[in-house]
């Protein structure tokens, strides 16, 4: 990961932003990102795979995938894009593990992966259903890394909207759990 990657995320403190790995780990992420979705420092690596996540869990709080709008679209978009990764990294052990481990685990991958789809781009606006300050509606954009076959993903909220107040208090808040006694 390039410092300058890092660097850029710490320095969008109104974005939730991440980086991802071409098989859709989390490998970087800024404070923001960490209270919109999880904190992922407190959850070991092969948890911070979206989409494991989206097709096998964990799901404590019931909510897939932080409880976006979109996760029908993303785990079309993800088997997609996973099918074009296996292709470019064909001897990758720990990529055909985790396509064997989503085949196994998920009739949804399964179709999905079998169906060779080839379809549209997923949508660019979704809606986390965050646990503490309810619906946040924000912009998606992707930004890929040349040479480091990761991408940047940005989330931003329509500046003045109640999702940017929203996001505002996220960042305040952190990812401190305002729902446990102490």
């Amino acid at each position: 990961m390039r410092q300058s990657i890092l660097d850029l995320l710490e320095r969008l403190p109104q974005a939730a932003a991440i980086v991802l790995s071409a098989a859709f780990e989390v490998l970087a992420w800024n404070d923001l990102a960490a209270a919109l979705m999880e904190d992922f420092s407190a959850v070991p690596r092969r948890d911070r795979n979206l989409v494991r996540r989206a097709f096998l869990g964990p799901r404590p709080d019931g909510r897939r995938l932080y409880g976006v709008s979109d996760v029908a679209e993303f785990a079309r978009s993800a088997a997609r894009d996973l099918r074009a990764t296996t292709a470019r990294y064909p001897d990758d052990p720990e990529l055909a593990g985790l396509v064997a481990e989503l085949l196994a685990g998920s009739e949804e991958f399964a179709r999905l992966w079998g169906s060779h789809d080839v379809g549209d781009e997923p949508v660019l606006c979704k809606t986390f259903q965050h646990p503490l300050v309810g619906p946040i509606t924000v912009n998606c954009d992707v930004l890929g890394i040349s040479g480091q076959d990761q991408r940047v993903v940005i989330y931003t909220a329509v500046p003045g909207s109640p999702s940017e107040q929203a996001l505002r208090l996220l960042s305040v808040v952190g990812t401190q759990r305002m729902d446990v006694a102490r």
